[in-house]
C-alpha cells in the first residue's frame, strides 16, 4: 500500500544507508521482501544497492543466521543476483565469505546450491 501510495523504495536511513530492501531482509520479513521484489522486477540493479559498508541484501541475509529459506529463494530468483552474490563489500568480503564469518551454515548451503545451479548452464 505504502507503495503503490509513492513511498521511495530506494529511500536511504540516515544511519546506515539501508534500502528498504535490507530492512525487511534484516527483519525476516518475507511479505514485505516479496513485496519490494515484486515491485521493482522491471529494474534490473533493485539488489545492488550497499549501505554504509557496502552490504547488499545477499550480504545482509548471509550475516543472519535465521534467515528465512524463502528470502534466500526470492533475493536468489531475482535478476542479477549471481552478480550480486560475488560482489565484494567494503571489507572485501562476498556474501559466501560473510556467510562463513558468520558460521551461517543454511546460507552456505544455498549458496552452494545456487552456485552449481548457474554454473550448469
Amino acid at each position: 500500500m505504502l507503495i503503490r501510495r509513492g513511498a521511495r523504495i530506494d529511500a536511504r536511513d540516515s544511519l546506515m544507508s539501508e534500502t528498504p530492501l535490507h530492512k525487511a531482509v534484516r527483519a525476516n520479513a518475507i511479505d514485505n521482501v516479496a513485496a519490494l521484489l515484486a515491485f521493482v522486477a522491471h529494474r534490473s540493479n533493485h539488489l545492488r544497492p550497499a549501505d554504509v559498508a557496502g552490504n547488499t541484501a545477499l550480504h545482509k541475509a548471509a550475516a543472519l543466521p535465521g534467515t528465512d529459506l524463502a528470502i534466500w529463494n526470492m533475493l536468489l530468483a531475482a535478476d542479477g543476483a549471481a552478480a550480486v552474490a560475488k560482489t565484494a563489500n567494503a571489507d572485501g568480503e562476498t556474501v559466501m565469505q560473510v556467510a562463513q564469518r558468520a558460521k551461517n551454515a543454511c546460507a552456505q548451503a544455498v549458496l552452494r546450491a545456487f552456485d552449481a545451479q548457474i554454473s550448469s548452464y
